[in-house]
């Protein structure tokens, strides 16, 4: 009598093992760095969302905030993350002309449109006729003015904490 050690199955016989079930990685959506954020300074950002329930702009509004204060870069006082203003893209279009200098959008340090965040040193160029006015006034000019009238524009203050001593 043979003691002969158990065959182990063919491959092509073993029962496949489920695959290991890896988490969703989380899509990065807030901005690539603090851009000229300072520890201390307040720090001002424009949402713009295309939805025409206010309800789910607000909504996806603080999802963006969220993702911008997970991946600015700085270490933010989320406490005192306030909203500061909301409006209609078509409020806001009936007032805006072309800029011819830095405007509204000098109280502005990142804006966010489709998903793509913008801040003064990284936004697109300028148009040739420019009025004089620099790039960023025009890039907020574009966000509000490239944007269907039903689109909510939210304006959010967050507060980057001042460096430890």
């Amino acid at each position: 009598m043979s003691h002969d050690a158990p065959q182990q199955p063919r491959r092509s016989q073993q029962r496949p093992s489920p695959p290991r079930r890896r988490p969703a990685p989380q899509p990065k959506r807030g901005p690539s760095g603090p851009g000229r954020m300072a520890p201390g300074r307040r720090t001002t950002l424009m949402v713009v969302v295309d939805r025409e329930e206010p309800e789910h702009a607000l909504r996806e509004s603080m999802e963006w905030v969220q993702a911008f204060e997970r991946d600015c870069g700085l270490v933010l006082d989320t406490d005192a993350t306030e909203l500061y203003g909301v409006a209609l893209a078509a409020d806001l279009k009936e007032s805006l002309q072309p800029p011819r200098d830095g405007s509204v959008a000098e109280y502005l340090d990142f804006i966010c449109v489709d998903g793509r965040w913008w801040e003064p040193g990284d936004c697109p160029a300028a148009p040739p006729d420019s009025n004089g006015a620099p790039a960023w006034a025009w890039a907020y000019y574009e966000s509000v003015m490239g944007t269907p009238d039903h689109a909510y524009c939210t304006i959010w203050d967050l507060m980057p904490l001042p460096v430890a001593a």
